[in-house]
C-alpha cells in the first residue's frame, strides 16, 4: 500500500510539473504591457504636428497725411467755389450772433486766408467763422489751382519775346484832358444796369431767376467816396430753408463797382 501512495504522489507532482514549467521557464514576462505601435501616414513617414497659423492682426489705418504748402502763394483766384469740412463745426457769427452746428462734410464758402485759418461762410448765408484749414479739404482743392496758375505764368513768360533795346525818346508833355463828370442814373437806368450785371454772372451769390425786386437805393458813403446805389430781393435756399435776402450794388460812373449784403456790408463774390 505504501508502494502505491508513493507512485501516486510522484505521478501528481510530474503532472505538476507539466503545467509549472512553462510559466517559469518559457522566457515570457507577464508583467510587460505589450508595445504601442508607431502611428505613420500612408507613406510611412512620423505623422508631423500641424500647427495653425496665426491670425492676422489688424492694422489700424494711417492717417491722411496733411499737405503741407506756403499758404502766401494762394491768392483768391486759386479759391474753389466750395469746401467741404472735414469735422462737425459750431459756427458762430460776432455781428448777427447766429450759432449754428454744421455736420462733418457739410459744403462752405472759403471767403478768404488768415494765416492758417480760413474764413468760411455756410452756403446762402452772410454769416462768416474762422476755422482751421486743415479741418477741410481746402488744401486738396485750391493747391492744384494754383500750381495751374504758376505753370501757365511761367510758360507764358517763356513765350514772350525778348524786348530789343530801342534809344528812349524825349518825354513828350502831355496835358491831362479835364474828366468830364458823369450824369447820375435815374430808377430806370440803374435797375436796367442791375439786370444787366446780374445776368453777366459777375456775383455768383443769386441768379437773375431768384430775384423777386429790383429799385433803385439811396446814395450812401463807402470807404470815403459816394455811391449811387442798387438793391435787390432774391430768395435763395439754405440749410435752414428758403430765405429772403437783400443786396446792394455800388454805382461808380455808370457802372456797378462791387456788390455788398445790405445787412453786413460784406463783399459779395
Amino acid at each position: 500500500m505504501t508502494n502505491l501512495g508513493t507512485i501516486i504522489l510522484l505521478i501528481v507532482c510530474t503532472l505538476m510539473g507539466y503545467v509549472l514549467e512553462p510559466m517559469f521557464f518559457s522566457g515570457t514576462d507577464m508583467t510587460k504591457k505589450k508595445p504601442v505601435e508607431k502611428v505613420v501616414d500612408d507613406k510611412g513617414d512620423p505623422p508631423v504636428a500641424v500647427v495653425p497659423a496665426p491670425a492676422p492682426v489688424s492694422e489700424k489705418p494711417e492717417p491722411a497725411p496733411v499737405i503741407q504748402v506756403d499758404l502766401s502763394k494762394i491768392t483768391p483766384e486759386d479759391f474753389p467755389t466750395k469746401v467741404d469740412l472735414k469735422v462737425n463745426y459750431t459756427i458762430a457769427d460776432a455781428n448777427s450772433g447766429v450759432t449754428m452746428q454744421l455736420k462733418k462734410g457739410t459744403k462752405v464758402k472759403p471767403v478768404r486766408l488768415e494765416g492758417t485759418e480760413l474764413v468760411i461762410q455756410p452756403v446762402g448765408l452772410p454769416i462768416e467763422s474762422k476755422i482751421n484749414v486743415d479741418k477741410t479739404n481746402f488744401k486738396e482743392l485750391a493747391v492744384p489751382r494754383m500750381l495751374e496758375r504758376l505753370q501757365n505764368a511761367v510758360a507764358k513768360k517763356d513765350a514772350e519775346p525778348v524786348p530789343s533795346v530801342t534809344p528812349t525818346p524825349e518825354p513828350v508833355v502831355v496835358t491831362p484832358p479835364v474828366p468830364t463828370p458823369v450824369a447820375k442814373l435815374d430808377e430806370a437806368a440803374i435797375v436796367t444796369l442791375l439786370k444787366a450785371d446780374v445776368g453777366t454772372g459777375k456775383v455768383t451769390e443769386f441768379k437773375a431767376n431768384q430775384v423777386t425786386k429790383w429799385k433803385a437805393g439811396e446814395e450812401i458813403e463807402f470807404d470815403g467816396d459816394t455811391y449811387q446805389t442798387g438793391r435787390v430781393t432774391f430768395k435763395a435756399e439754405t440749410i435752414l430753408g428758403v430765405q429772403e435776402h437783400e443786396a446792394i450794388a455800388l454805382i461808380e460812373d455808370g457802372k456797378i463797382y462791387k456788390w455788398m449784403w445790405a445787412k453786413t456790408k460784406l463783399e459779395m463774390r
